[in-house]
């Protein structure tokens, strides 16, 4: 089933099926709900997935010059309210991670547990502040097709870039797709957003990392210093993955989900 859920500034898209548990999947920046195509069948047998368009992303338009990750998380909670799931895991990708960690914070008696799937709590350094202003101004000057192509390639391990062209061109259409605003309003929300590490540490729920061992945006420094930082945290590491595990290595992906779920929900 999809529909849409009218809020005061935006209206998201939604897809729903399977029966069961709920399961939220959380898509990442230059991405929509059609990412998760490929695992979806396999969590559908036993579990409810839920999938949305994220403000700005796919076909749930916002024009904020800033969309937080705590919109996105009030985006989902609207969806949740007017489906009735009063409880649910989630599995954020990249941006989705910083989405579910806003929603960790704001909303913790609405989740069984969450997965960070190729993401992180830390905040952005300077650094990666600066490139994010470099990229919307890029976008504001007409350069998104260049951004676009200069981006996904990124998030796929160099000895996956041949063999999954397909994929990748797959990726930039959607990024392509993505409305420059919603580009700008959420590079804008991503740069502000704060450490959200204590959401970790304060959690009383199971939370569990996904890593890639060859992801060019977290690199295995960092997400060896998240797994010290959260021991507490159950985490698995994609051998043959950059950033985009659950199409890299899709069965590992679902298998490890698949797992955390068994240990959530049995």
């Amino acid at each position: 089933m999809e529909d849409y859920v009218e809020l005061p500034i935006c209206t998201i898209r939604y897809r729903l099926s399977g029966q069961g548990p709920a399961v939220i999947l959380v898509h990442g920046y230059l991405e929509n709900l059609e990412i998760w195509e490929d695992i979806v069948p396999d969590l559908e047998k036993n579990y409810t997935v839920l999938r949305v368009d994220l403000p700005g992303h796919g076909k749930s338009a916002c024009n904020h010059q800033t969309i937080s990750m705590d919109l996105m998380a009030d985006s989902i909670s609207a969806v949740m309210t007017t489906l009735d799931i009063k409880k649910a895991f989630m599995v954020g990708h990249s941006m989705g991670g910083y989405t579910t960690l806003a929603f960790a914070e704001r909303y913790p008696n609405w989740l069984n547990g969450f997965c960070l799937l190729h993401s992180s709590a830390n905040a952005d350094s300077s650094e990666k502040r600066q490139s994010r202003m470099n990229d919307i101004e890029t976008v504001k000057n007409g350069g998104k097709r260049d951004l676009v192509y200069l981006s996904i390639p990124r998030l796929f391990a160099k000895q996956n870039l041949e063999k999954m062209d397909d994929i990748v061109d797959k990726f930039i259409k959607i990024g392509l797709s993505t409305p420059d605003q919603g580009i700008i309003g959420a590079l804008n929300g991503m740069a502000k957003r704060p450490d959200r590490n204590y959401v970790i540490e304060n959690a009383n729920i199971p939370v569990f990392f996904i890593f890639g061992k060859h992801d060019n945006l977290i690199s295995m420094e960092v997400a060896e210093a998240l797994m010290e930082r959260h021991k507490k945290a159950r985490t698995v590491i994609l051998n043959n993955s950059g950033h985009m595990g659950f199409v890299e290595e899709k069965d590992q992906t679902t298998a490890a989900i698949t797992s955390f779920l068994t240990q959530v929900y049995s």
